[in-house]
């Protein structure tokens, strides 16, 4: 007896089948399909990062313009004043310079970026797991770097919206602003800073969260986690730092993120004790544990599947 095909319920495939060299491209463009369908929480928590980083170009055009009018007022003046002028031009660019604009920004940023890649990303994990879909995944040609860079490429995604955009977006803003292109003349090296920087901070946040994520049962577990775990950090850090040593400063990572941000802005110095040689250590210990952490998990799930 042959079997019956109905042709209404099934197709014929007539594609190709090809593979691909790149495998976890199938899981990030599925992970970010999924996360970009939250329209309203890309609304809260993208457009106020869209209106500061306005806000901060405008800023910076204030100034390069302000600085153009004082620099045509000076030539009327004598010398005298001229000499009094240059000093409190050199104090203001000390506290207002653009550079300096640029490193309180990336500092608010980062805390940003953690909060956005935590929400997109703290489910990516565990609600797989919960949903059996990993069984799916490892039965297909999908080793466990494939699945973990499809993963960790979604949720670096979002970290890089909240935060490398916004501050290439500054730096534009200040080359374009900036009489004769004088920003990119001699500043020029603040873009390759900040984009190192950038880059730094979303590995960092990344992991942090994909291993909240491998060890929670739920994306509420995983988010009270995350936010647990760096708010408690830094009266933990303090007390240490205060009772045993000041390098201890460094287990909270918002500071390491405030010393990272001016190494490499080229503003190295000690914030609270904590230079950026402790800083690197801190981070790369974080680093470090996540990522065994998340290889623990993963070598589970692949086992159970």
């Amino acid at each position: 007896m042959s079997a019956e095909t109905h042709l209404e319920v099934y197709r014929p495939f007539q594609g190709k089948l090809h593979e691909r060299s790149f495998r976890a491209w199938p899981l990030l463009t599925t992970g970010l399909t999924t996360a970009l369908k939250q329209r309203k929480a890309l609304l809260l928590l993208f457009l106020p990062a869209f209106v500061v980083t306005v806000i901060m170009c405008f800023a910076v055009w204030v100034k390069f313009r302000a600085e153009v009018m004082v620099e045509s007022r000076g030539e009327e003046m004598d010398f005298q004043a001229q000499i009094m002028q240059g000093m409190v031009k050199a104090q203001a660019e000390q506290l207002f310079g653009v550079v300096t604009m640029i490193l309180f920004f990336a500092q608010g940023m980062g805390g940003f970026a953690l909060l956005a890649v935590s929400w997109f990303a703290s489910g990516l994990f565990c609600e797989d797991r919960k949903a059996g879909a990993h069984q799916l995944y490892f039965a297909r040609p999908i080793t466990r770097l494939d699945y973990f860079l499809g993963k960790f490429l979604t949720a670096s995604f979002f970290s890089v919206c909240a935060m490398l955009v916004p501050l290439l977006s500054v730096c534009i803003a200040a080359a374009i602003f900036s009489p004769e292109w004088s920003f990119l003349k001699k500043e020029w090296d603040v873009i390759p800073r900040v984009i190192g920087f950038s880059l730094l901070w979303t590995v960092v946040v990344s992991s942090l969260v994909l291993m909240a994520s491998s060890l929670a049962s739920r994306k509420s577990f995983a988010l009270l986690a995350i936010f647990g775990l760096v708010m408690l950090s830094v009266p933990f850090a303090a007390i240490l730092g205060e009772f045993v040593d000041k390098k201890l400063f460094a287990l909270a990572l918002f500071v390491d993120l405030n010393v990272l941000a001016h190494h490499f802005l080229g503003r190295p110095g000690e914030i609270d004790g904590v230079t950026s040689g402790s800083a690197w250590v801190a981070v790369l210990a974080l680093l470090a544990l996540s990522w065994m952490i998340i290889a623990w998990r993963l070598r589970r799930l692949e086992v159970v599947a």
